[in-house]
């Protein structure tokens, strides 16, 4: 018979505390402990992440509860990779459907009955409920012992397995067991005849005991016993929740996905008060546990080595000293160490583990606990700017450059000018002037205006343009945008770059600012908006995508050629500009074949987080890699859309007898930038 044709006196009343009565002031005694012990740990990281400041009130509440539901309850990062997917979420929502349940129960047993006598977990709500807690335990147990075989076989790499890992498994794993021997021994006791096949568990060992001829009486010393046991497991594990791992389900999934950034993650959080710092002689950035944000520190505390992020990350694929889960946990220890801990030590926390980041955001992606690994190794680098650490020698001359002479080069500034000015005449582009207006003012930047390997993208990109009856002018006062200034840590001088910068372009009328590098995307796009300077901005490839789209480009025929593309992370990771390159491959008749890792998932070329200006000399080159990555394509020419990208690609390029061609030079030129496109440089 199914549960909602069952009259109500078919289905007893539960029994509350069948042979345990006297032990219920134990476990009141105990709940109060735990609660006592559970506030106090609360506290304590309250206070840790606040030291102090006053608890920030979230707003735009409805934005951030919905990203609590896709985040925490949907777990849409998490499911990224399928079998860790699978077996959190079998361990997650078997433990709510078991919590809720309790819940339910003492309700029932501790509010509605002794103080109004009443019930609801009766009839078939009782038979559903029953079914539920079932579903739910063999839910936990399933993923639990997924969750051994997954650290047995390896299948995930560098995922830790330590004392902590198994005490929060076992322990799971015991109160459900646990759980159905209870469960058990009540069913047997008295409602077998009505709790096929809702109960399943519980019925089919109470059938076992039946079978063996073992009576409730026998069982009763046991079940005294294992329901104390528990009870007093499930009690303190609740209370201890602040102190261990199961902290990961309130830190993480509660209050680091509510304060989640609402802005895009590749807005990287400017410095508060800058020029307040820098008059008072303050340190801007962090040098000690206590100059990082409450953020940053909540962050910390909701890591729980998963390990994604290091196993995405670039720079410890190619064995430098940075592992983002081992930084992160190292500086977590920094925190609870107290606010005057170091963040710049040995091991994990060595200047060369910060050093080593590319910046190029692979563990802010694969993050499920929503940390922003690139902002806290910023703040650090920015710290040891602001204070004359331990920063390399490259990346002080780059700053140094970009401050003297407008470009990290240290190249003479005339050098543009008389390449864009003989751009100008050549291809018959203006110089923007004030009173006229412009569809865009493109950008060169100072990698493609410097490296006479890269000039040409911005030249196959302006003929495209004219073609295309395209109004776009240069800008004779062009300098560095200031993003290699920001990431290595310069705030000040990053800052005084976008003023200037803003300054130079709120002289002309134009749309949208073109550009063709990346980082400069990102950097005009969501970073300087963060100083006040705002246009509207387009990478070179959105522009091309919708003028061939248009018909206002007849892209150059390159079919029967196989190609692979590389995505620049700042263009499809941190930006999710993926289809627009593609469809210009397509549209010359390419054959287009995919590295292993592409897309958003793309590996990085070794160039970003500063790593252009100098090298930091331990394991193997980050472009090495990818380099090898895209040879094993079958390709032999890689198509990229950043002159960041395309330089390291030509460094690596003779080794792999790759061809290095821009989108723009592809789209232009076709079969004949293909053939004269040299392998390597």
């Amino acid at each position: 018979m199914i549960p909602w044709q069952l009259p109500l006196a078919a289905v007893p009343e539960i029994k509350y505390y069948l042979f345990v009565q006297g032990l219920y002031p134990l476990i009141i005694i105990e709940s109060i402990a735990a609660a006592a012990i559970c506030l106090y740990g609360s506290y304590r990281s309250f206070s840790r992440w606040l030291m102090g400041q006053p608890i920030p009130i979230p707003d735009h509440l409805g934005a951030r509860l919905a990203n609590v539901l896709r985040y925490s309850f949907a777990q849409v990062k998490v499911w990224r990779h399928r079998l860790p997917g699978v077996i959190h979420s079998l361990i997650f929502w078997g433990t709510t459907l078991l919590l809720i349940g309790t819940i339910l129960d003492a309700i029932e047993s501790e509010i509605t009955l002794r103080l109004f006598h009443a019930r609801f977990l009766i009839g078939p709500v009782y038979l559903w409920f029953k079914l539920a807690m079932n579903i739910g335990g063999l839910m936990l147990i399933a993923g639990i012992l997924l969750a051994y075989y997954r650290r047995a076989r390896r299948i995930t790499p560098n995922l830790p397995m330590g004392p902590m890992e198994h005490y929060m498994l076992l322990s799971l794993l015991t109160i459900a067991i646990t759980g159905f021997f209870l469960d058990s021994v009540n069913t047997y006791a008295y409602r077998m005849s009505y709790m096929f096949p809702y109960d399943i568990v519980g019925y089919s060992l109470a059938s076992l005991y039946r079978d063996l001829g073992i009576t409730v009486a026998q069982l009763v010393p046991a079940y005294r016993a294992v329901w104390l046991f528990h009870m007093t497991l499930a009690i303190m594990s609740i209370g201890f929740i602040p102190y261990t791992k199961f902290s990961h389900i309130f830190v993480h999934g509660g209050l680091n996905v509510l304060y989640y950034r609402l802005e895009p993650p590749s807005a990287f959080r400017p410095v508060e008060d800058l020029q307040g710092k820098v008059e008072r002689g303050e340190v801007v950035g962090a040098t000690t546990a206590s100059e990082l944000t409450w953020k940053e520190r909540l962050d910390l505390d909701a890591c729980v080595k998963c390990a994604r992020c290091t196993n995405a990350c670039p720079a410890f694929a190619s064995g430098k000293p940075l592992s983002p889960m081992h930084l992160v946990q190292a500086l977590r220890e920094a925190v609870h160490a107290g606010p005057s801990s170091k963040l710049v030590s040995d091991g994990p926390l060595a200047p060369e583990a910060y050093w080593s980041c590319t910046t190029c955001g692979a563990c802010v992606r694969e993050c499920p606990a929503m940390i922003h690994h690139v902002e806290l190794i910023t703040d650090v680098r920015r710290g040891l700017v602001s204070t004359g650490g331990a920063v390399p020698e490259g990346l002080s001359q780059a700053l140094y450059n970009v401050m003297r002479l407008g470009n990290p080069f240290g190249f003479d500034p005339d050098e543009r000018t008389r390449w864009m000015e003989r751009v100008s005449t050549d291809l018959g582009i203006p110089f923007a002037e004030p009173g006229e207006e412009y569809d865009y003012i493109y950008w060169v930047g100072c990698n493609t205006a410097y490296d006479p390997n890269l000039r040409p993208v911005a030249e196959s990109l302006l003929r495209l343009l004219k073609r295309a009856g395209v109004k776009v002018a240069l800008l004779r006062e062009e300098t560095c945008c200031g993003e290699p200034a920001r990431r290595i840590g310069d705030e000040y001088l990053f800052s005084e770059n976008a003023r200037s910068v803003g300054e130079a372009l709120s002289r002309y009328r134009f749309k949208s600012l073109l550009v063709s590098c990346p980082h400069g995307y990102n950097n005009f796009k969501h970073e300087m908006p963060l100083y006040g300077v705002r246009f509207d901005v387009v990478h070179h490839t959105q522009l091309l995508s919708r003028l061939v789209a248009e018909g206002r480009i007849e892209p150059a025929d390159a079919s029967g050629i196989r190609v692979t593309y590389h995505d620049p992370c700042y263009l499809a990771r941190w930006n999710g500009i993926l289809e627009e390159p593609r469809s210009l491959i397509r549209a010359t008749g390419a054959e287009l074949s995919e590295m292993a890792r592409h897309g958003a998932d793309s590996f990085c070329c070794g160039g970003g987080g500063a790593q252009f200006f100098f090298d930091i000399k331990i394991g193997e080159r980050v472009s090495k890699i990818r380099a090898s990555q895209a040879s094993a394509t079958g390709a032999d020419t890689v198509v990229v859309a950043c002159p960041f990208c395309n330089s390291m690609f030509r460094s690596e390029a003779q080794s792999f007898g790759l061809r290095v061609l821009d989108v723009a030079q592809l789209l232009e030129g076709g079969r004949g930038a293909l053939d004269q496109a040299p392998r390597g440089t």
